[in-house]
């Protein structure tokens, strides 16, 4: 009887004391996918870690990451994103609205002329710079000791633009009625 489960192909030559190993193999989809995995894990290491000065090792993404943040700090922030000063009028419409939405009437008046809290924006006349990039600048930084929030993590960079628009664009020179006296310095 021994020699007949022996023989039986679900069972290999091994006998120890008397319990036999079964010959029972994984599929073959089961192995070409653990194959397959351990293919993947090689190329998965070589190209995100990479080898030594190829340029995707952790070191080389750390430096990319920094010098990349470092272009994007306040010396490229809203300034240059205003360099142009060019305005569309979807531009301008969106920051009507926007002028409205994010309360700016408060302080500012309904057609930007003033009031007791916020300076007149539809003269030449500045407080805080006579530029696009500044005024993005007051905007996103506001201006905590008079009262303004910062607008950065309320408004997008583009919703900055559309509000720097319409001010440039539609404000400036209205000459609307009971508007607030002029503050700061000329801009020409």
């Amino acid at each position: 009887m021994t020699n007949n489960i022996q023989n039986d192909k679900f069972f290999t030559d091994h006998d120890y004391d008397g319990i036999q190993e079964l010959n029972n193999p994984s599929p073959y989809w089961v192995l070409f996918l653990f194959l397959g995995t351990i293919v993947f894990s090689l190329f998965y290491a070589v190209h995100y870690f990479g080898f030594p000065n190829n340029g995707r090792d952790q070191i080389s993404e750390y430096n990319k990451q920094m010098a990349l943040a470092g272009k994007q700090s306040s010396d490229q922030g809203p300034s240059d994103m205003m360099a142009a000063a060019v305005f569309t009028k979807e531009q301008m419409a969106e920051g009507a609205k926007l002028f409205t939405e994010k309360g700016c009437i408060a302080c500012h008046g309904m057609k930007g002329e003033g009031n007791a809290i916020g300076p007149n924006m539809t003269d030449k006349f500045w407080i805080h710079g006579c530029k696009p990039a500044e005024l993005a600048k007051v905007i996103t930084d506001g201006i905590p000791e008079k009262g303004m929030a910062p607008y950065k993590s309320m408004m997008t960079d583009a919703q900055i633009r559309s509000s720097v628009a319409y001010i440039l664009g539609t404000l400036v020179g209205s000459n609307p009625p009971n508007a607030k006296a002029p503050q700061g310095v000329e801009c020409k």
